[in-house]
């Protein structure tokens, strides 16, 4: 049974690094199971980022408020890993908000589990350290879109990469990350449907 629970875990690790279950398993005792509701925040504006969590179901939302509208600078792609990244690397307090847009399903470890995981495991710290890279990459590829693409261009990539998001999220939030009206992505859908 823990081995199914984990499943989608195992795969995302098993990306990056060639781990045995031994290996693998020294992380359960140290995973939360925590489960959003739509609406609920797991890492607050103002609050220091002390664990992360990968997504097992639902999608969450990184947002910044901005003189009191909510910006969307992310949503996490389903079975990947979540958290105020800034503030979990320099454990100041978060301006980002981190909260469920749909109902969630989160495997969260705290910083100082994970801290003491990668002084004792090797193949972790590797593991960890290609995830942040990973998220610095995908930043950067996102904010080279917003600055050389169209609206259009981005959404037919969410499309290809992650029809599942169109799918689950509410439209408003995915105009958002877009960078666009909810007006315009119902008009871009239509047009792209014909």
């Amino acid at each position: 049974m823990t081995k199914d629970r984990y499943k989608q875990l195992v795969q995302f690790v098993s990306r990056y690094v060639d781990i045995s279950e031994s290996e693998f398993y020294v992380i359960v005792p140290l995973i939360e199971i925590v489960s959003l509701r739509k609406g609920e925040v797991f890492i607050a504006e103002g609050e220091v980022a002390s664990r992360i969590a990968f997504t097992n179901r639902g999608y969450l939302r990184v947002c910044y408020n901005h003189d009191g509208d909510e910006i969307t600078r992310d949503i996490t792609p389903l079975h990947s890993f979540a958290t105020a990244l800034p503030s979990f690397i320099t454990q100041t307090p978060s301006y980002e908000i981190i909260s469920a847009i749909t109902d969630c399903e989160l495997f969260v470890v705290s910083k100082f589990d994970l801290d003491n995981l990668y002084d004792n495991y090797p193949k972790w710290e590797r593991l960890g350290r290609r995830i942040i890279e990973d998220m610095f990459v995908e930043a950067q590829h996102r904010l080279y879109l917003f600055i050389t693409e169209t609206a259009e261009v981005r959404y037919k990539q969410l499309l290809e990469q992650h029809p599942d998001m169109l799918r689950e999220v509410p439209l408003k939030y995915i105009a958002d990350f877009l960078g666009i009206k909810i007006q315009s992505l119902s008009r871009l859908r239509r047009t792209l449907e014909w």
